[in-house]
C-alpha cells in the first residue's frame, strides 16, 4: 500500500506540474465556459454539462492516449516492469490520479458556472452527476488507453485520439442539440459514448427530458468500456516497437 500511495503522488504531481494539462484541462474548458457564458446567459447551465463531458472526453482520448504512449517511448514503462511493483498497482495507481483529476476539473467548471453566471444546480443533482461522471471519465480513459496500446508513437496516438475526438464534440449533444442534426446523423450520435454520458449527466443537473432510459445509456457506456478495457490489455506493450 506504501508503495501504491507513493506511485499515485508521483503521478499527480506529473499531471499537475505539466503546463499542457493544466492548460487544456483546466484553464481551456473554464475559458470555454466563461465565453459560452457571455454569449449564452440563459443556456448556462445546460451548456457547461457539456463542457464537463467534453474534458472527460479530451483527458481520455487525448491527454490519456499520448501520455501512455510517450511513458512506453521513454522506456518508463520497461523499467517499471524491471521492478518489484506490481503491474495492477502501477495501473490502478494511474486510473486513481487520473479519476482525482477530471474530479476536480469537473467541479472547476460547474463552479465557475455557478460562481460567475449564477448557475442553478441542486446539491441532490451533483450528488447524482458525480458518480456517473466519474464513471463517464473512466470509460474515455480505457478508449484512451487503447489506442495507446495499439498507437506505435505518441504522435500517432495524439492523432488517433483526434480523430475521434472533434467529430464527437460535434455531433454528440455537448453545444449542438440533437434535433439540429440529419435524422441519420442524430440515429447514429445516440449511440456514442459522449451522447450517452451527456444524457446521463445532464437531466441529473438541469430539468430536461433524457433521449434515452437510464438503463440504456449505462449499459452502453458499460460495453463501450468493457470492450475498450478488453483490447487495451490485449495489446497492452512494455515496450516500444
Amino acid at each position: 500500500m506504501k508503495r501504491f500511495l507513493i506511485l499515485s503522488k508521483a503521478n499527480m504531481l506529473i499531471n499537475i506540474r505539466n503546463r499542457t494539462t493544466m492548460f487544456w484541462n483546466f484553464a481551456f474548458p473554464i475559458g470555454l465556459i466563461l465565453l459560452y457564458g457571455v454569449i449564452w446567459t440563459d443556456q448556462i447551465a445546460w451548456l457547461a454539462v457539456g463542457v464537463v463531458v467534453l474534458n472527460l472526453m479530451s483527458s481520455g482520448l487525448l491527454g490519456d492516449a499520448a501520455r501512455l504512449a510517450n511513458m512506453r517511448e521513454r522506456g518508463f514503462l520497461q523499467r517499471v516492469q524491471a521492478t518489484p511493483l506490481p503491474a495492477w498497482q502501477l495501473i490502478a495507481s494511474y486510473v486513481l490520479t487520473r479519476l482525482l483529476l477530471v474530479l476536480g476539473q469537473s467541479a472547476a467548471i460547474v463552479a465557475t458556472a455557478v460562481l460567475v453566471y449564477h448557475a442553478e444546480f441542486t446539491w441532490s443533482g451533483l450528488a447524482a452527476a458525480v458518480p456517473l461522471a466519474l464513471a463517464g471519465g473512466l470509460v474515455f480513459l480505457l478508449i484512451g488507453q487503447f489506442i495507446s496500446a495499439i498507437a506505435p508513437t505518441s504522435g500517432a496516438a495524439g492523432a488517433i485520439g483526434q480523430a475521434v475526438y472533434f467529430p464527437l464534440m460535434f455531433v454528440s449533444d455537448l453545444f449542438l442539440p440533437l434535433a439540429l442534426l440529419p435524422s441519420w446523423l442524430a440515429n447514429i450520435s445516440r449511440w456514442t459514448p459522449a451522447t450517452m454520458l451527456v444524457d446521463l449527466v445532464r437531466p441529473a443537473l438541469v430539468p430536461i427530458p433524457r433521449n434515452e432510459s437510464v438503463a440504456v445509456s449505462l449499459a452502453g457506456l458499460a460495453i463501450y468500456g468493457i470492450v475498450a478495457l478488453v483490447l487495451a490489455a490485449r495489446f497492452f506493450r512494455w515496450e516500444q516497437r
